[in-house]
């Protein structure tokens, strides 16, 4: 369980690393590998990030772990 919260946490880091590296891009701050360095605003660059954030934080839910007691798993009052 230890693990898996790691994990989670970790995706969720790299979701939000991944954002800033988008928003980055789109401001024209970074250009690293784009093939028209004229060009100032990259938005592909920001859809492309932010699709890999988002499948980070659906990766991060899927990997945390699943505890709590819920109403179906309560023994039965008899």
């Amino acid at each position: 369980m230890r693990r898996s919260s790691t994990l989670s946490l970790g995706l969720v880091v790299l979701g939000i690393i991944f954002l800033i590296i988008g928003v980055l891009y789109a401001l024209g701050v970074l250009e690293i590998a784009v093939s028209d360095p004229r060009s100032r605003h990259h938005y592909t660059h920001l859809i492309l990030f932010t699709v890999l954030a988002v499948a980070c934080f659906v990766a991060a839910n899927f990997a945390r772990p699943k505890g709590g007691i819920y109403a179906t798993d309560r023994p039965k009052r008899l």
